[in-house]
C-alpha cells in the first residue's frame, strides 16, 4: 500500500523540478553539480571572489556567485549573496524570486514564501513568483494555497508555457488528493 506521504513527496519533487527547470531556462549558468566542486567549478568561484576583493562594489560578480552556489544546491551559501545584491538592487524580481528559492531551500521556509509574496506585492501577475509561490506552498503540504497561485497564474497568463506546467501542477495535486482519501 503506498503511502500518502509518498505520493505528496513525489509530486512535491516533480513541481520543484520543474520549477528550477523553467529558471534555469530562462537565465543560462554554469552547469550544474551535486557533489562537491570539480577543478573547474573552483576555479569560477576563485575568479569571482578575486573580482569582488578587487572590488567589493562589483555587483555582476555578487550575483554571478550567488547564482552559481543556488545552480550547485548550495542554497546557504547563495542566500547571503542575494542579500547582498538585493540591498544594492532591490528592484530586480528575478533576483529576489531566486532569493526566496534559496531562503526556502536552506531552511527558511516562512521566509522564503514571504519574500514571494512581496514580489507579488509589487509585480502581482508576475508568472515565475505565482509559479514558485505555488510550488513552495506544495512542497510546505498547504495544497489549496498553492492551487489559488497555479490558478492565478493560468488566469493571468493562459497562453504561457509555465501556464501548462501550472495545469500539470494542479492535476498533479488533484491526484494527490483522490490519492490520499482513497488511502483513509
Amino acid at each position: 500500500m503506498v503511502r500518502a506521504w509518498v505520493v505528496s513527496a513525489a509530486l512535491v519533487c516533480g513541481i520543484a523540478l520543474g520549477s528550477w527547470v523553467i529558471r534555469a531556462a530562462l537565465r543560462p549558468k554554469p552547469a550544474a553539480a551535486q557533489a562537491g566542486l570539480t577543478s573547474q567549478q573552483q576555479a569560477q568561484v576563485a575568479m569571482l571572489q578575486r573580482r569582488l576583493q578587487q572590488d567589493s562594489t562589483d555587483l555582476g560578480a555578487v550575483l554571478e556567485l550567488a547564482n552559481f552556489y543556488y545552480d550547485l544546491g548550495r542554497f546557504a551559501d547563495a542566500v547571503p549573496l542575494y542579500r547582498r545584491y538585493l540591498a544594492a538592487d532591490p528592484g530586480q524580481a528575478e533576483v529576489r524570486i531566486d532569493y526566496a528559492y534559496a531562503l526556502f531551500a536552506s531552511g527558511a521556509e516562512e521566509a522564503g514564501i514571504a519574500e514571494l509574496r512581496r514580489v507579488l506585492e509589487r509585480f502581482p501577475d508576475h508568472p515565475i513568483a505565482l509559479f514558485n509561490l505555488g510550488v513552495l506552498l506544495a512542497q510546505r503540504g498547504e495544497l489549496e494555497a498553492a492551487r489559488q497561485s497555479f490558478r492565478e497564474l493560468i488566469r493571468l497568463h493562459p497562453t504561457l508555457p509555465i501556464s501548462q506546467r501550472a495545469q500539470r501542477a494542479l492535476r498533479m495535486l488533484d491526484s494527490l488528493e483522490q490519492s490520499t482519501t482513497t488511502l483513509r
